[in-house]
């Protein structure tokens, strides 16, 4: 029964918050115990203390959210899955988030990048999709400008100029011009 609440779920990866909320176990005590009666038993299976999945089929850009919250995927992890840039990300999960660090997990890297809060909050470019945060490509390339300041782009013309720069006004006149400039 636990089992059939959490593929219900609609989520791939699971926090103990997560867990608790899912099967109404409101008793943290309580909580831990069941979680490793469930493990035990095979039905989840531990990534990370605290995190856990139902099988190896788990949304790995849904476990970029988790580790670190707020988060969202972004950069070159966005621009690669929309095919504007071309060098190979998959084995790189990037997010940008509240402190730059590197997690490997999984044999997978998760980059997480600082930027200001005031633009970690901003919800302009970022959509949900399947219980994941994620950059649209513009918000991604601007991302990628205020991190890199300079990135070669390989297909520029997938990306929605007036969005780009309707985004780009939110991070400050410098970012804005550079994101201009490559439409130069």
């Amino acid at each position: 029964m636990s089992l059939n609440l959490l593929i219900d779920s609609g989520k791939t990866v699971f926090t103990t918050i997560d867990l608790g909320n899912i099967l109404k176990i409101g008793n943290k005590n309580y909580l831990l115990v069941y979680i490793n009666r469930l493990k035990k038993r095979g039905e989840i299976k531990m990534i990370k203390k605290g995190i856990y999945v139902i099988n190896n089929n788990f949304n790995v850009f849904e476990l970029a959210n988790k580790l670190r919250s707020p988060s969202y995927v972004s950069l070159q992890s966005i621009l690669f899955k929309n095919g504007i840039i071309f060098q190979d990300y998959s084995d790189i999960i990037t997010s940008i988030s509240y402190n730059t660090i590197k997690i490997n997990l999984i044999n997978k890297e998760f980059r997480y990048h600082k930027i200001k809060s005031d633009l970690l909050s901003n919800p302009k470019g970022i959509v949900v999709e399947n219980n994941v945060r994620l950059a649209t490509p513009e918000r991604a390339f601007i991302d990628l400008v205020y991190i890199y300041n300079d990135y070669h782009i390989d297909n520029l013309d997938k990306l929605n100029k007036n969005l780009l720069l309707e985004i780009a006004k939110d991070f400050g006149d410098n970012i804005f011009k550079k994101i201009k400039s490559y439409y130069a």
